[in-house]
């Protein structure tokens, strides 16, 4: 800050300051005390219409009938501290609306109370979800099933989240979404303490968590991050319902592939987080690394029918995310995990796609061989030495952006093959053909926000820049870590 020239009295009476030390000689000559040139806060005038701004907050109901003080009290804010405010308030609010009550309200009245928003989701907004080997439709109808179902407070939960995720849908973030989302998590734990649940209250809950998660992921905000516990949270309740031995049932079947697709996601998003708050938010057992605390909550695999090419390849990248080291680990050195590694190589480059065998569609064929794509450049990358010459994967590369940057005429819906492709890119035709890719992806209304991904591709392409012409040996696994860890939540690449 540079030193002021003139007093304080000097510049509010608009005259020259002589710059007297210790004080003004101008306030001297006037018989006024000095009042320096030491800097201090600076508040407005009574009646400065430039600097005292006055507004009152829209939507948010105050009290006019109590007495105002007769002193004011000025605050030295930014204008994050008033968007810090303006959102605790309408939370507390939002609070106040929704008042916690073991009381099952009645189904058929909340259903008519939001006739628009479940039609709107089973038009419309069911088509964003994001799946792996079953389409949205299967998971629409399952959820549609579920919550026709007998009413339970896990019903109540499914109906209230898929309300939330239908009117973030339909109209941005609103207080009606958050609202229902409140709503939906009080019911979620009043279920959690009605004791042993049945098969169908378990899937309703698992459900209910999943399309929270949803939620969180359709579009950014600083709770973006919380998807995460969602899809933990429901592979948990599988885990201790023992949900997977009865998966032959169709909608649960649906259900259980929908939770594994996440899971498998997760695990990649979570091996190259590097932020301190989700490790700090569960404890560390003794002798086990936070990775390896966290990824034991996704090391749920149900029972799949190995003929089908989508569970195969969902496999293989969960064991590729469960056995990666990096490849400066002694261990990377050791003649059993290099055995595993070209294992994995072989397993991955073998995975048949053939839609008249496996009755897959061309889109769900699309999809697995993207995925084997993208796993086999990952599973290369992470695991190739900086010390040793880069695997020849230019065949590969070349498939990789002979695919989406040229097939997805509307968008990428895969955000997992969209970032190893998209870090791929060194020249500039081929980042070109991927920002295209990701203006066509944001047009799409079907496809949730593609912004977290595009945060960490850029972060990695400028990380890949930087080093493109020194002499340090890059390391694959730290610039995604990099990348990755660059946004302020943690994404998710499903």
């Amino acid at each position: 800050m540079k030193p002021r020239k003139g007093c304080w009295n000097c510049a509010a009476r608009k005259i020259r300051c002589d710059g007297g030390l210790p004080t003004c000689g101008k306030c001297a000559q006037s018989r006024i005390h000095c009042e320096g040139y030491e800097p201090r806060l600076s508040w407005p005038r009574d009646n400065d219409n430039r600097r005292a701004m006055v507004a009152t907050p829209l939507d948010i109901p105050t009290n006019e009938s109590r007495e105002k003080p007769n002193t004011l009290f000025l605050i030295n804010t930014t204008f994050n501290d008033m968007e810090l405010y303006s959102h605790r308030t309408s939370r507390m609010y939002l609070d106040r609306l929704v008042p916690f009550s073991p009381m099952l309200p009645n189904r058929s009245q909340v259903q008519a109370e939001h006739t628009c928003l479940l039609q709107y989701f089973r038009d419309t907004a069911y088509l964003s979800l994001v799946t792996f080997g079953v389409t949205p439709r299967q998971i629409r109808d399952a959820l549609i099933t579920m919550i026709a179902a007998r009413e339970t407070s896990s019903g109540f939960a499914l109906l209230y989240a898929v309300l939330a995720y239908s009117s973030l849908h339909s109209q941005g973030p609103n207080k009606e979404a958050m609202k229902l989302k409140i709503q939906a998590l009080q019911f979620l734990s009043i279920s959690l303490n009605e004791g042993p649940m049945t098969t169908a209250r378990t899937a309703q809950h698992v459900a209910a968590s999943m399309l929270l998660g949803a939620f969180e992921t359709l579009l950014p905000s600083d709770s973006s991050g919380e998807w995460l516990w969602h899809v933990w949270g429901a592979m948990d309740t599988i885990r201790a319902a023992q949900l997977e031995d009865v998966s032959d049932e169709g909608d649960i079947r649906h259900l259980l592939d929908w939770v594994y697709y996440h899971g498998v996601l997760s695990r990649f998003a979570v091996h190259h987080w590097r932020h301190q708050s989700l490790i700090q938010s569960r404890p560390i057992t003794r002798g086990a690394s936070p990775g390896d605390q966290y990824l034991q909550l996704s090391q749920y695999r149900p029972t799949l029918p190995s003929p089908n090419p989508t569970y195969a390849i969902l496999s293989l990248l969960s064991e590729v995310c469960e056995i990666i080291v990096d490849p400066r680990d002694p261990r990377s050195r050791h003649e059993d995990y290099i055995r595993r590694l070209k294992e994995l190589e072989s397993r991955i480059d073998t995975v048949s796609v053939t839609p008249t065998s496996t009755k897959l569609s061309h889109d769900a064929t699309f999809a697995v061989e993207l995925y084997q794509v993208a796993t086999r450049i990952y599973l290369a990358r992470a695991s190739q030495s900086p010390w040793e010459p880069p695997a020849n994967l230019d065949a590969l590369i070349e498939a990789g952006f002979a695919g989406p940057s040229k097939t997805c005429t509307s968008g990428c819906e895969h955000f997992f093959p969209l970032l190893i492709i998209a870090c791929e890119a060194r020249r500039e035709d081929q980042r070109v053909a991927i920002l295209n890719l990701v203006e066509r992806t944001q047009r799409d209304s079907r496809i949730r926000t593609v912004r977290g991904v595009m945060d960490a591709i850029q972060s990695i392409w400028v990380q890949q820049d930087l080093h493109a012409d020194g002499d340090v040996l890059v390391n694959y696994l730290d610039v995604m870590s990099a990348g990755i860890s660059s946004t302020s939540t943690i994404p998710s690449f499903a």
